[in-house]
């Protein structure tokens, strides 16, 4: 589905599915029943008995054979690959939730942020991205935006399901939460359009941008700073087999790291360290060149980079 085709002749969620591809056994009603669009890329073959459900209110959905789980925007994002056409998706939910609120017995409630009101940041200039190393492309893919009043770099804040919780304005030398108190310690950067085996983990969302410009067969998350939370920990083996720890090269990302070496739950693919020796003067994957980062992912390994 492309963007144009996602914002045009679509009035359903239905609809949105239809033009995903997605194959339904039963649209009608509350529910929508097929087969699903995930399974063969979770557990490596079809869903050949229809067990994929989906509200069709809220388009939370659910795979009861595979497991998979999410939203309709993360849904439409993972299968896409676009963070653009995850707008229509958006735009349908709250206008059948402006529909729904002329009911009597509903309470309308506005939540600090949404993501219509976040859409209406401009795309990052292409020099901006051009001064990181970044891939325009895959900047709009991560939903990175950019604030031209403030001239500031706009990082959504995204659970697994792909609710947004807010956003991070990123200007020269300052940053700044949206709404204040977001917890960004409740997701990691990327997870909700996670889809390889192994996981890159950084501190900075920009990191992750930057290794997808570089790299590819495997994702960085990030964490959103050098603090890695109890539920950071615990999202990261539910959607990885295996995780390179590529914590900032300072004394806070390795402070963080040591914590990690202790507390990381065990992945059946193990856990590795990034080899910063490759890029001695980096002090993250965002100072170094596509060869480093690639030489120091290669090169990852089982004894942590301050030890070697």
């Amino acid at each position: 589905m492309t963007t144009a085709e996602a914002t045009t002749g679509i009035t359903s969620i239905t609809d949105v599915l239809a033009n995903l591809g997605i194959e339904l056994t039963r649209s009608g009603g509350a529910e929508i029943v097929g087969r699903c669009p995930v399974h063969i890329k979770r557990v490596g073959k079809a869903d050949n008995s229809p067990s994929w459900s989906m509200n069709a209110e809220t388009g939370l959905w659910i795979c009861f054979s595979c497991g998979a789980k999410g939203t309709l925007s993360s849904l439409i994002a993972e299968l896409t690959g676009s963070f653009e056409d995850t707008m229509t998706a958006h735009r349908l939910l709250m206008e059948s939730g402006m529909r729904q609120l002329t009911s009597p017995e509903r309470v309308e409630y506005k939540p600090d942020v949404d993501w219509l009101a976040y859409n209406k940041f401009e795309n990052v200039p292409a020099k901006v991205s051009a001064r990181r190393n970044l891939d325009p492309d895959i900047v709009r893919s991560y939903g990175v935006k950019w604030n031209n009043e403030k001239k500031a770099l706009v990082i959504p804040i995204v659970s697994a399901e792909g609710e947004l919780l807010g956003w991070q304005e990123k200007g020269n030398g300052w940053f700044n939460n949206v709404p204040t108190g977001v917890k960004k310690s409740v997701t990691l950067f990327g997870i909700e359009r996670f889809y390889a085996k192994t996981a890159v983990l950084v501190e900075s969302p920009l990191d992750v941008v930057r290794f997808a410009s570089s790299f590819s067969g495997m994702q960085a998350l990030a964490t959103f700073g050098a603090f890695v939370s109890k539920e950071q920990l615990r999202l990261i083996p539910e959607v990885a087999d295996r995780v390179i720890i590529a914590m900032d090269n300072d004394k806070a990302g390795i402070s963080s790291a040591k914590v990690l070496l202790k507390q990381m739950p065990r992945l059946k693919g193990g856990m590795f360290w990034l080899d910063y020796s490759k890029a001695p003067d980096a002090k993250d994957i965002g100072e170094m060149t596509d060869e480093q980062i690639y030489d120091s992912v290669v090169g990852a390994s089982i004894i942590p980079w301050w030890l070697q």
